[in-house]
């Protein structure tokens, strides 16, 4: 049943592919102690950028953008360009030029809002001369701020927020252009899931603290990954048996069955990265384990791509190795 099944994984943009693809061939899956990927907060609010650009009349993204980061317009003003649109049957953007024009803004709200509507032309240019969607998010979320906002709150949550930003952009090389993406984006985020009935457990290993299951996957055993790099460079060695701790954990939840899995090549967050398995795999006892190592062909050719240089970027051994190869 699949109430039984649960994967557990280090770090919460992980659980993207697998979403996607139980959406594709129709398995019910459930989050534990988390948002569905789509419906996060960051994740949300880089699809409302896409679409003002995409669409002339989306009220509803602009209502959400308009304010990200805070450029002092507040709900009193968002609700006069609200009601103003409703009377005269206009867009919020078509709404808050005539208010502007009108000069009906608070001073100090117009330099916001003014700086948000010239954005979104130039944004609208980028798109028309060719930005494909990939190199579109990255412009946006420079020139908005939105991710120096990020950047700048250096915690857990804002540093797992970079994360799933990182592996939006991951997703958006998968489709041709930014019409494809946004139209699976809306058919991923209409599929209402109850919570109850037989549905697949995905979780962090964090939350999955407490909770037993039949079997359970345990995806991405790589270093760099788990132990995560970042817990590595800023705790040292007790950051590592933290993370050994992690992995008895995500290990300790399985009643019956227990999978362990790495990529010896991953496609992450935008590149293709060599990879290591984790050393935690090696310090299980092979009295317990079954291996199954199946044969990888070497990748010749690899697609790089630094445009978005986040510094929080984090690098497994295996990128490391390729790059003092380049060298």
């Amino acid at each position: 049943k699949f109430n039984n099944i649960a994967i557990l994984v280090r770090a919460i943009f992980q659980t993207r592919e697998f979403e996607e693809r139980f959406l594709k061939i129709g398995i019910p899956y459930r989050i534990i102690g988390g948002i569905k990927f789509y419906e996060r907060a960051e994740i949300k609010d880089c699809i409302a950028f896409l679409r003002i650009v995409f669409q002339n009349r989306d009220d509803l993204a602009f209502e959400r953008i308009v304010n990200v980061p805070k450029r002092s317009v507040g709900d009193t003003t968002i609700k006069q360009i609200s009601e103003f649109s409703k009377i005269n049957n206009l867009s919020l953007i078509e709404s808050s030029y005539k208010l502007l024009e009108e000069n009906k803004i608070k001073p100090k709200t117009k330099v916001g809002l003014t700086s948000i509507l010239k954005l979104i032309e130039k944004w609208k240019r980028d798109y028309q001369e060719g930005f494909g969607q990939v190199k579109l998010l990255q412009v946006i979320l420079d020139e908005s701020g939105y991710s120096e906002m990020l950047k700048n709150k250096k915690d857990l949550e804002n540093e797992n927020r970079l994360e799933n930003i990182k592996e939006l952009i991951t997703a958006m090389k998968e489709f041709d252009n930014l019409d494809s993406f946004l139209e699976h984006v809306s058919l991923a985020t209409s599929i209402d899931q109850n919570w109850e009935g037989q549905k697949v457990n995905l979780m962090t290993m964090h939350a999955s603290k407490g909770l037993e299951f039949d079997v359970i996957f345990l995806p991405g055993w790589e270093e760099g990954l788990f132990p995560h790099q970042k817990s590595l460079e800023e705790k040292g060695e007790s950051g590592l048996e933290e993370e050994r701790r992690l992995a008895y954990v995500g290990i300790t939840r399985a009643k019956k069955v227990l999978n362990i899995s790495f990529a010896m090549n991953r496609f992450y967050q935008g590149d293709w990265i060599d990879s290591i398995a984790s050393r935690f795999v090696d310090e299980i006892p092979d009295n317990v384990v079954d291996k199954n190592v199946e044969n990888v062909k070497e990748i010749e050719e690899f697609d790089f791509n630094q445009d978005i240089d986040f510094e929080t970027e984090i690098k497994s051994p295996g990128w490391i190795r390729y790059q003092k190869r380049l060298k």
